[in-house]
């Protein structure tokens, strides 16, 4: 037995009670040791008082740890102690080397907190757990439980289908030099999501064609053909930025939206992100927006704010890129690009309203900074979903400002948010149909 009190010149305390030798989920950094007894003292091994590996430049954090008794049991209430007191315990923790599973190493961590209260994430599936970017056939590889990426055969392009199982594929092709799958995969959840929102068994898609400038005719003219094909029959595209509607003509005759849709779609989407500002804001009357244009369905909006009451103002973007993003008003709507407001630019937003006027503008770190300033975001595949007005289904509202503005009023007293809300409902309805694909439409 060793007297601690003089072997290690700290004050000893009575220990009322033992805990029972677990690891919990809280305080976790309160650590039950399982009783034992060391019967004889070993010699020191390259001790050191921080043996953190310190990778990325962080102090270890050990709450000022400098020993573990090991606890015996005791008699009547006087407690009893055994311990080492010149040297180190022997481990309490026996090795137990891992099969064929993922190995985690822990390291170090910054002494603050790192997660800006970020309720959604995107999950990176780890080796081992699923085959990521498996070919299951000539030109398809798999890159996630849900998702895949048809390679085309007659030019450099690909089809990605986030679901697998859904009845029809809807998204849109665009080209350009060279498209990542990554950022097609990303476009493609966000419209799983808008079809899942409202209630449709719908997977999103998104297309590609990498050509230069000087081919770009004759890829996509190839891209068309094949995609006529029967192997896409139920596959069905719009024509996104660097592809033309006439390019994609071909395509119309088994697709199931109708010819309102086609006509009206810029419009109605229009309708609809007005309508999400309204309904978000409590009236726009009194209210001032700016608005980021970037295609023609934008450029008609701030006639439909005028007219709904709101002032639209116009920043000089000439010396400041960002002038819009940055603008002293009640409302933002931008949406030119993925990710266009992040971590970085966040702060600069003084907009307490943001809309969403195309697909994931907002990052999760900037989402999470808009939630401790209570700023709000919409869900983009909500407030862009007014062109479903002109494609019903099961009675569903054909108006745009009806039809978005009653699904905003659903999500806006979510508890998470209405954007973390709005994925949770789309979740929920894929649930009973689908398996649910990995990672939220959030960039």
């Amino acid at each position: 037995m060793s007297d601690l009190g003089e072997g290690l010149g700290r004050d000893v305390v009575d220990v009322g009670c033992f805990a029972p030798a677990r690891f919990t989920v809280m305080d976790a950094q309160n650590f039950g040791v399982a009783p034992g007894i060391v019967g004889h003292p070993e010699n020191s091994n390259r001790s050191h008082v921080d043996p953190a590996a310190r990778e990325r430049g962080v102090f270890g954090e050990n709450e000022n740890i400098e020993g573990i008794a090991i606890l015996g049991e005791g008699v009547g209430d006087e407690p009893v102690f055994s311990g080492v007191g010149g040297g180190r315990e022997k481990a309490a923790i026996e090795v137990d080397p891992p099969g064929l599973v993922v190995d985690f190493v822990l390291v170090a961590a910054p002494t603050r907190d790192l997660d800006h209260d970020i309720d959604g994430f995107h999950f990176s599936i780890l080796p081992g757990s699923v085959s990521l970017r498996r070919r299951t056939r000539l030109g398809t590889v798999r890159d996630s439980p849900t998702v895949t990426t048809h390679k085309l055969t007659s030019t450099d392009g690909f089809v990605v289908l986030d679901l697998d199982d859904a009845p029809m594929a809807i998204g849109i092709a665009r080209s350009a030099p060279k498209v990542l799958v990554d950022g097609a995969n990303w476009l493609a959840r966000s419209e799983t999501y808008r079809y899942a929102f409202f209630g449709r068994k719908v997977s999103g898609a998104s297309a590609a064609v990498n050509a230069a400038v000087d081919a770009k005719a004759e890829a996509i003219a190839s891209f068309a053909t094949e995609l006529a094909g029967d192997a896409y029959s139920t596959v069905h595209l719009s024509a996104g930025r660097g592809i033309s509607p006439d390019d994609l003509a071909g395509l119309r005759s088994r697709d199931p939206r109708p010819e309102s849709w086609w006509s009206e779609r810029d419009a109605l989407t229009a309708a609809g992100i007005v309508a999400a500002a309204g309904q978000a804001s409590g009236g726009l009357s009194g209210r001032t927006v700016a608005i980021e244009s970037f295609d023609a369905m934008t450029a008609s909006l701030t006639d439909l704010f005028r007219v709904a009451g709101a002032t639209v103002i116009e920043p000089d973007v000439s010396e400041d890129a960002n002038a819009v993003l940055h603008a002293d008003v009640d409302v933002l709507v931008a949406g030119s690009k993925v990710g266009l407001i992040g971590d970085a630019n966040a702060a600069n937003v003084v907009a307490r309203l943001i809309v969403p006027s195309g697909p994931m503008p907002v990052t999760a770190k900037a989402l999470a900074a808009f939630g401790r300033r209570e700023v709000t975001v919409l869900p983009d595949f909500v407030t862009t979903s007014g062109h479903l007005a002109a494609w019903p289904v099961d009675g569903s509202s054909t108006d745009a400002a009806e039809l978005v503005g009653a699904a905003i009023a659903q999500v806006m007293t979510h508890d998470k948010g209405p954007l973390l809300g709005a994925c949770e409902i789309a979740e929920a309805f894929l649930g009973t149909w689908a398996t649910v694909p990995f990672g939220r439409p959030i960039a």
